[in-house]
């Protein structure tokens, strides 16, 4: 075959290449096409292409001190045409940002990584792009450059969500994680100085009642202002953080327990203003307090947190406005101790006290339900409805998650084979579960049992978790898609790695947290939730906005691209025999 025709077929291949090999091998290829004298009328053609690749090519040249660069490539290095040369052509010597590329790639071997280049462009703009090496052979002639990908706002989303994994996003206040390793850090210190340590939580006694009564944006104005008052009367050596949707924690540092009144006293005073949204009229504000001391209520931070917390419901339930210490004796139902609570779990099991409540899950275009969440709730004979939050971490130490997750997944699959075929539930398992058992087995028999389709089946791993072998996780989640059943990425944005384990790992579906919907009215919340969705998107992942509670919020979440949500807007979490029409289904 002639050389001109053998040239012309890779020319109208060029889409099965991009499809096959990516845009590297589209570039080598390209380049022998403008570069082949035979061709000199597919020179524009193979322009038009390289025009329509988003990411930016730099092409050294065989000339010295020149080098080829795409449209994309010359937005990015800020280069503009030059009259002495072909259209496309730079000299290297004119540009310090061409000459650091064009240096990258000529010292640069086939497979080295190349880091990523960062800088501030001439707008006063942060950029970030990965650079990425071509070093090839096409028909004789060695091409050499970099692809240029634009990762701005990857890099920008990647810093907001760890920057939201330490600060609370509306109030500006430390998140519960950074609470419990300050806590922690003092537990330490005052171990060795004899420094009293306390636990003081704060809610706001009037936010349910604005919340009610206003809606949710006076009542995050509220919330903002209270945050503010209480901040004022904090140490620069205490932290405060909001660890729930009206309360606040400080853990508090003092010299003995004999002052922790008058702290407890100023943060009252704190507490004590009149607070007025432009929707309403003047509301007089007061917090109930509660605290609860290292070492006489709890030797780590969750411990202490969970019995200031019930101080201050005491507080709460006394009239509020006013400050409780915990009090053992009127804690009528402490807290098990972990072998206690794997009894009371093993016994809750036998006996049918574990039960699954299932939210829907909606299409936000059309407000159809297009599945169900399953969650697993535990009725305790004496503390009434108890949360998977309260047990899920002593199962997972214990090794009972397995019998918990197994209820959960079987249950979950009995219940949806009665629901019509185009519903899918959802169904969370842990991290634990997926590394140390056969989940795949489990899966299959619970499907078989239930004889359900794999595709209407979708496991959620939950974001928080950390993952202590990311290979082991990535292959059986890997196994679970190759059955048919989806995979999601639950809680996304409250844990170690989420972007991280958005690339690394092949999730079909992310669950955008509940915090981040609650606080979608600020600004740079939505504008993390924005650049989310649009990555999301990118990397063809569907998005589940999870809390949604207002029109306005779902109005704002579709907006921005979000295609799916859950929440109290569309319904609460419900037993199966509860779900609306479930008699017809069942029948």
């Amino acid at each position: 075959m002639p050389p001109i025709a053998q040239s012309l077929m890779t020319f109208t291949a060029l889409p099965l290449a991009i499809a096959a090999t990516g845009v590297l091998a589209v570039a080598a290829i390209l380049l022998f096409i403008y570069n082949s004298r035979t061709l000199l009328g597919l020179k524009r053609d193979a322009r038009v292409v390289l025009a329509g690749l988003s990411d930016g090519i730099v092409l050294l040249s065989q000339k010295p001190d020149r080098a080829y660069c795409n449209p994309a490539a010359e937005t990015m290095l800020g280069l503009d045409s030059e009259s002495d040369m072909p259209s496309g052509y730079h000299r290297v010597s004119r540009s310090r940002l061409l000459g650091e590329v064009c240096a990258a790639a000529a010292a640069s071997r086939r497979g080295d990584t190349l880091p990523a280049m960062e800088l501030v462009d001439a707008s006063g703009r942060f950029r970030s792009w990965r650079q990425s090496l071509i070093h090839a052979q096409v028909a004789g002639t060695s091409v050499v450059g970099i692809v240029l990908q634009d990762r701005t706002e990857v890099h920008t989303l990647s810093h907001l969500l760890e920057e939201s994994r330490r600060r609370d996003p509306l109030t500006g206040l430390a998140t519960p994680e950074l609470l419990h390793d300050r806590t922690g850090q003092a537990l330490e210190t005052a171990a060795r100085t004899m420094m009293a340590v306390a636990m003081v939580v704060i809610e706001v006694d009037q936010f349910e009642e604005i919340f009610e009564e206003r809606g949710w944006a006076p009542a995050s104005e509220l919330l903002i202002e209270a945050a503010m008052h209480v901040s004022a009367s904090v140490r620069a050596m205490d932290l405060i953080a909001r660890v729930g949707q009206n309360r606040f924690a400080v853990v508090v540092s003092l010299g003995d327990s004999a002052s922790l009144p008058g702290a407890a006293e100023r943060f009252l005073n704190a507490m004590r203003f009149a607070f007025q949204s432009p929707s309403g009229v003047p509301v007089t504000i007061t917090g109930s307090i509660g605290i609860a001391r290292a070492g006489m209520d709890g030797s780590t931070s969750l411990r202490l947190l969970e019995r200031a917390t019930q101080a201050c419901a005491r507080a709460r339930a006394d009239g509020g406005d006013r400050c409780r210490f915990y009090d053992p004796a009127s804690d009528i139902d402490p807290t098990p101790s972990d072998q206690g609570l794997i009894a009371e779990i093993r016994g809750g099991l036998e006996q049918g006290r574990f039960a699954m409540r299932y939210q829907p899950i909606v299409a936000l275009s059309s407000r159809q339900i297009v599945g169900y969440e399953a969650l697993m709730r535990w009725r305790h004979p004496v503390r009434g409805e108890v949360s998977p939050v309260e047990f899920i971490a002593v199962a997972e130490k214990s090794g009972m998650i397995h019998a918990l997750g197994d209820f959960a997944l079987i249950q979950s699959c009995l219940d949806a084979a009665t629901w019509p075929h185009a519903l899918q539930v959802s169904v969370n398992m842990s991290v634990v579960e997926l590394l140390e058992s056969d989940a795949p087995r489990r899966i299959m028999a619970a499907l078989a049992g239930a004889e359900m389709a794999p595709h209407r089946l979708r496991i959620e791993i939950t974001e928080t978790a950390r993952i202590p072998d990311l290979g082991r996780l990535r292959t059986a989640i890997d196994e679970i898609r190759t059955l048919g059943v989806t995979v999601a990425l639950d809680d996304f944005g409250t844990g170690h790695s989420s972007l991280t384990h958005l690339q690394s790992l092949s999730f079909d579906c992310l669950k955008i947290d509940h915090r981040f919907v609650q606080d979608l009215a600020t600004p740079r919340t939505a504008s993390m939730i924005r650049m989310l969705v649009t990555y999301a998107r990118q990397i063809g992942v569907m998005v589940v906005a999870e809390g949604v509670e207002t029109e306005a919020q779902a109005t704002q979440l579709a907006s921005m691209g979000c295609t799916h949500a859950q929440g109290w807007l569309f319904g609460r979490p419900m037993l199966a025999t509860d779900l609306p029409g479930w008699e017809a289904l069942a029948g």
